[in-house]
């Protein structure tokens, strides 16, 4: 009952929490639809989270990536961009993650390139 049981115990977890999220209801009512209680669902679901952001996070390295700015940026030239997303170590700044990318920009970076950059990135 080792590992096997706990292997498919957890793809069955997986699995339920993959129908709820596509099936376009809401966690409380997918639950009580399937006669799961939602404490019980939200534990599952943490536990894969968990696990899963461990297993992506031990590998995980920089890895550099080159962005075009938009032309309509007015105050930022293409020079500009790059010295101030040169890997210095701001204060303030904003990130930007999504699976194993990390994009640092300074605070004042125009929004008109943070939506188009992560328009790009979804």
């Amino acid at each position: 009952m080792g590992k096997e049981y706990v292997n498919l115990k957890k793809q069955r977890c997986l699995q339920l929490v993959q129908e709820c999220a596509h099936s376009g209801k809401s966690k409380r009512e997918w639950c009580a639809e399937n006669g799961i209680g939602y404490s019980t669902f939200m534990r599952w679901q943490k536990r894969l989270r968990d696990e899963l952001a461990g297993e992506l996070l031990a590998p995980q390295e920089i890895v550099p990536v080159q962005v075009e700015l938009p032309e309509q940026s007015s105050r930022w030239s293409t020079e500009t961009a790059l010295e101030k997303a040169a890997p210095v170590v701001c204060e303030e700044s904003i990130e930007i993650r999504t699976g194993n990318i990390r994009i640092r920009l300074p605070k004042d970076t125009p929004a008109g390139y943070l939506a188009g950059l992560v328009k790009e990135l979804v």
